[in-house]
């Protein structure tokens, strides 16, 4: 994934949706910014459903499965075809965390990502995410910076606990840019 070209990207749509929806005198654009990738986040593990203990589907919404037998193989393949939701939220989250760093100030590699693997429960990693991402609204430059790297260590990881690769996420990503462009043109 280039984050660099995305990072460019975010930059545009971020000016053009400025220009459809200018700031207001006292506007905190960075906490509406902050909000809107807690929802998102929400709604990324609403479609990930590993947590809903309540329910007998806690499939993740990656699409539908199709089954086929594969002769090569010797056995049944699945594979996801339609709507990958899962992927959808997971980019919109993207598009908040890139506007978010365009909003602080920050450059394409400001956006901290770490090889190493996080540890513990998907629901934890879950929640830790919507911790730090709540903290980047802090007055504090320090500890702003601070929160908004480790979100992003999160968040990269989490999208390859997912299971999505890089080349996915762009795709996807590139995709969304589309309509988020063509919605403000729009009047959205």
């Amino acid at each position: 994934m280039n984050l660099a070209k995305l990072f460019e990207m975010q930059r545009k749509l971020d000016a053009h949706i400025e220009k459809e929806h200018p700031r207001q005198d006292g506007e905190d654009r960075l906490a509406k910014k902050v909000l809107a990738l807690l929802v998102e986040i929400g709604e990324l593990a609403n479609e990930a459903r590993f947590f809903k203990y309540w329910s007998n589907d806690q499939e993740p919404r990656i699409g539908i499965p199709s089954v086929y037998y594969d002769e090569n193989l010797g056995h049944d393949v699945v594979e996801y075809v339609g709507k990958n939701t899962l992927l959808e939220e997971f980019v919109d989250g993207l598009h908040f965390i890139l506007s978010i760093a365009i909003e602080l100030g920050y450059k394409a590699e400001d956006l901290y990502v770490w090889d190493e693997e996080l540890e513990g429960e998907t629901v934890d990693v879950f929640i830790e995410l919507m911790y730090w991402t709540s903290r980047i609204s802090s007055n504090d430059k320090f500890k702003r910076r601070a929160a908004f790297r480790t979100v992003c260590y999160i968040f990269f990881n989490l999208g390859e606990r997912l299971g999505f690769t890089w080349d996915q996420v762009e795709q996807a990503y590139l995709e969304k840019n589309k309509i988020n462009h063509r919605r403000q043109d729009t009047g959205y």
